[in-house]
């Protein structure tokens, strides 16, 4: 990463935000915005969705503007090298004490910044309140759905670590392995190193394919130990993101590639689940879909108690591994009809 955009970087990870408090990082895009003539939109919420060029279909990339940092005026952004490599974490700079940098997902951030830059037409969207439940994607899907329109694909860049991508994002594929988008990009992502095809609980591509029948990807953003106060960036990681966000777009250029809508059901009589790939709608009584229980997921404290109906509901269990984050989860079938849990592993 040449020394310009690492200086970008790092003024990108210098700012604070927190879910609900992204006013500093709002401003700080619409300054970088204006100052380089891009038009945009920001809504009520704070969503903020940029267009530049002309084009039938646009690439979209995507980012979120919250972390789960509280907001620390006092962050200051420090440079290590480790085996050649350069890695960028956070500390208060009073106390000197690790101070979480928000890779998660300001890495994104940046490298939406930067395609936005590079690329002639493209779309962008930073979404708030993704930590949250994907509060601001969720209701910009309904509130704007006309920005989303002559979208051809969309790419998040909101996977930990730099090998990891979303598969899947609660239970839904992101995008059909064996259609033509499938085929064009699993080789450009393996030859980038990214072999780690896991199935995520969200980001906000979530709404998009629920919403929208185009191919979406979520790549690995370069950020370790995320939710953590001893979060870093690894700048080799983010910079192959970039690199592959140019390669994906040039062998992908501006077209649509259509997702197969997909459902996916659990059988509330037996406790087991079945997928599948359909294009119209499906009215079964034995089934409910999953998009339903989540109707109120996104609310900060989102607690079952013998007050509300919990048959059929899901909670994510997370299981963050100490040191290298990890978007492991659980979720989970409560049974009012008895003690018992039926867990699955997506």
């Amino acid at each position: 990463m040449d020394n310009a955009k690492l200086q970008r970087l790092k003024e990108v990870l210098s700012v604070p935000t927190h879910s609900r408090n992204e006013k500093l990082m709002i401003e700080y895009l619409e300054k970088v915005l204006k100052d380089k003539g891009f038009k945009y939109q920001k809504d009520k919420m704070g969503n903020i969705f940029v267009t530049k060029g002309k084009t039938e279909y646009f690439p979209l990339f995507v980012s979120h503007t919250d972390t789960v940092h509280r907001v620390n005026t006092n962050l200051k952004v420090v440079q290590l090298e480790e085996e050649n490599e350069i890695i960028l974490t956070g500390v208060d700079k009073e106390t000197l004490k690790p101070s979480g940098i928000g890779g998660d997902d300001k890495c994104g951030v940046f490298l939406c910044l930067e395609m936005l830059d590079t690329l002639d037409n493209v779309k962008v969207a930073f979404f708030v309140s993704e930590e949250i439940g994907c509060l601001g994607s969720k209701k910009a899907v309904s509130t704007n759905p006309q920005f989303f329109q002559n979208v051809g694909y969309a790419i998040q860049y909101d996977s930990p670590k730099g090998n990891s991508m979303s598969m899947s994002l609660m239970g839904k594929d992101l995008f059909n392995k064996t259609s033509d988008f499938g085929e064009k990009v699993s080789p450009l992502i393996l030859e980038h190193g990214i072999n780690d095809w896991a199935r995520h609980p969200y980001t906000d591509i979530w709404p998009l394919i629920d919403t929208f029948n185009f191919s979406c990807l979520n790549l690995a953003a370069g950020y370790h130990r995320y939710h953590t106060d001893n979060e870093y960036v690894v700048v080799s990681e983010v910079q192959n993101g970039f690199e592959l966000g140019l390669k994906l777009h040039q062998e992908l250029g501006e077209n649509f590639y259509e997702r197969k809508k997909e459902v996916n059901k659990f059988n509330t009589l037996f406790g087991y689940g079945e997928k599948q790939i359909i294009n119209e709608e499906e009215d079964d009584d034995l089934f409910f879909d999953e998009e339903e229980d989540f109707e109120d997921f996104g609310n900060e404290e989102y607690f079952y108690s013998s007050e509300k109906e919990t048959k059929n509901q899901f909670v994510d269990l997370w299981d963050y591994e100490e040191f290298n984050g990890g978007y492991d989860t659980q979720k989970t079938l409560f049974d009012s009809y008895g003690d018992h849990t039926t867990e699955f592993d997506w």
